[in-house]
């Protein structure tokens, strides 16, 4: 696979592509980032956006991802502020170890506090600047998807927007990796930051997955069916073996996706493991396999399960190994 290729591999929207390949080719090694808010438990949602990261550091780029502490807090303060910091200790090393698991060089990879950068005052003025021209209801809609709706939301869940649409200038990326829920955000960057004198971002958008029957995302505030990193890995196959996984349909099937975007991509094939009784094991190479062979009935929703936990297991036994003696870690991050 050639190198745009890589980078654009399971994006569900680039923004623009133009941009991008004008970038690949007038810079040898450009910058991406992402950001997270350091709040709940890391579950295997952020798996999907490990593996994209895997993609744009194989294709040469370098990679900052932000522990955005602050917003942590003004997301209605899911983070209390006296606990940002341990969380965002916490994100980092979650992130190294699952990082670890699907083989990335986390030497690649540079982790920035958002903290860091985000009291100075040049950030500061372009905050203040943002906060002149962007009307209410704009910043409203822009973090409509991503900060907790409340009835009466305070001035956290608006600052978050403007904080979100300067951070890839501050943290010095050419490229806002995020997942399409926070599209909003960043077409307000793109329409708002060539006033502060900064270049637009450009955004590469994957999809949000999740393992319930209304496809939508994996949340840690769903403590009954989440899977967190720190899950044993009986509870892990017991969740996975639960999730919504009709069969002979691919739609709305969070298991197919898992497997498309972050099994398929890490070890460029997936093993479909049978018990001897039902038949031998299949190897695929290609989704449109899957896909044909899911729909036809081949790939039975059991089967299909019971592979996708054997590929947890072995990424999860790597992550608990990198926290057996990292405790006090969580412990400080959610006492």
């Amino acid at each position: 696979m050639n190198k745009i290729d890589l980078i654009k591999r399971n994006s569900v929207e680039i923004t623009t592509e133009e941009e991008l390949n004008n970038l690949v080719k007038s810079k040898k090694n450009p910058t991406a980032y992402l950001g997270a808010a350091p709040t709940g438990k890391v579950h295997i949602g952020y798996f999907l956006q490990a593996a994209k990261i895997k993609d744009l550091v194989e294709s040469g780029m370098n990679f900052k991802y932000l522990l955005a502490d602050i917003h942590a807090y003004l997301d209605d303060r899911k983070s209390p502020m006296e606990l940002t910091k341990a969380r965002s200790r916490y994100y980092k090393e979650a992130m190294t170890a699952i990082l670890k698991s699907l083989n990335v060089d986390t030497k690649k990879i540079k982790f920035v506090l958002g903290s860091s950068f985000q009291k100075k005052p040049d950030y500061i003025f372009d905050l203040y600047s943002l906060m002149g021209k962007v009307k209410v209801k704009r910043a409203l809609r822009a973090s409509s998807e991503v900060v907790r709706q409340v009835e009466n939301p305070d001035l956290g869940s608006l600052n978050y927007a403007l904080m979100q649409a300067i951070d890839v200038h501050h943290i010095g990326a050419d490229i806002a990796l995020s997942g399409i829920d926070q599209r909003k955000i960043y077409m307000l960057a793109r329409e708002e930051v060539k006033s502060l004198g900064h270049n637009k971002p450009i955004c590469i958008f994957l999809p949000l997955i999740g393992l319930n029957q209304d496809g939508s995302k994996m949340s840690a505030s769903d403590k009954n069916k989440v899977i967190t990193i720190h899950d044993s890995i009986k509870s892990m196959r017991k969740k996975i073996n639960s999730s919504y996984c009709p069969e002979k349909n691919i739609e709305s099937n969070g298991l197919l996706d898992i497997v498309k975007f972050i099994i398929l991509p890490v070890e460029n094939e997936f093993i479909i493991s049978r018990n001897p009784k039902f038949g031998s094991n299949s190897k695929y190479n290609n989704i449109d396999d899957i896909y044909k062979d899911y729909k036809s009935g081949s790939i039975h929703p059991a089967d299909l399960k019971n592979s996708v936990s054997n590929y947890f297991e072995k990424y999860f036994t790597t992550i608990q190994k990198h926290f057996k003696n990292k405790q006090k870690i969580i412990e400080e991050a959610y006492p």
